[in-house]
């Protein structure tokens, strides 16, 4: 389900907030935020190294979506070379706005080094197919939250939406700096991703190549956020005890069960 709708979509006066132009609609079909409930279920596949820096830290790991396998990411597709949305045709034609989506590709490029995302998994129970695809070995773990959690005990700036999955076909709109990182291939709808965004602070700086210019963490209340944690199936009796152990120091009030998907 999308997210209601705006009214429309316009040019803003910077400095005093007043609509300048005409409203141009906008359509269902290029909306990219998904509307998701706050009891809904959300789990994060983690290899166990993974799973202990997120325990050791008390943090959410962010992670550059350039570095993502998806070389889509925060990019047009090859929809927009046939032509734009519907939305974004009634809005050029009403601005009278030139230029061709091309020309925007190398900011692109650069806001994707600038920003920042957490991918968790929407489900009522964890999955094969999920373990398969995110985690590399049995030596891993799945966590739980909902996304009523993550909402209360993240900061507001923190963008959270489901993602939409369309076609490379099709075109996609961009409504805003980061609207496009709410897009992903058909292919990769067995995701059904709940995507965190985080954008970069105005007085922030970065060094691409830099280690820590990889990733950010986001501090959370690791008993508040996290809800239940699962072992792999195949798990062996090493990686179980050394899961216990580690929620036993650092997150008590939780303990670790063993998958039963087949």
């Amino acid at each position: 389900m999308a997210t209601p709708l705006p009214f429309g979509r316009a040019i803003v006066h910077r400095k005093s907030g007043r609509i300048v132009g005409p409203i141009a609609p906008i359509f269902a079909e290029d909306w990219p935020y998904r509307d998701v409930a706050p009891y809904e279920t959300l789990w994060r596949y983690l290899d166990l190294s993974k799973f202990e820096d997120l325990l050791v830290t008390s943090t959410l790991y962010f992670s550059r979506p350039d570095r993502f396998k998806d070389p889509f990411e925060g990019r047009f597709t090859h929809g927009n070379d046939t032509g734009p949305s519907e939305s974004d045709r009634i809005f050029r034609q009403l601005y009278r706005f030139q230029g061709d989506h091309k020309e925007l590709s190398s900011y692109h490029d650069t806001h994707r080094m600038v920003v920042f995302i957490s991918c968790w998994h929407r489900n009522t129970h964890d999955t094969l197919k999920m373990w398969n695809a995110y985690t590399e070995a049995s030596d891993s773990v799945v966590v739980s939250t909902t996304v009523g959690a993550l909402r209360a005990h993240l900061p507001a700036t923190i963008m959270q939406h489901g993602v939409t999955y369309k076609p490379i076909e099709k075109p996609r709109t961009e409504f805003s700096h980061n609207s496009l990182f709410f897009y992903k291939p058909s292919d990769y709808s067995f995701e059904r991703e709940y995507r965190l965004l985080r954008s970069p602070a105005e007085d922030e700086s970065f060094i691409p190549d830099r280690d820590t210019d990889m990733f950010r963490r986001i501090p959370i209340p690791l008993s508040k956020v996290i809800h239940r944690v699962i072992v792999h199936p195949a798990a062996s009796l090493q990686t179980q005890q050394k899961t216990h152990s580690l929620l036993r120091k650092y997150c008590p009030s939780r303990i670790a069960t063993l998958s039963k998907t087949k």
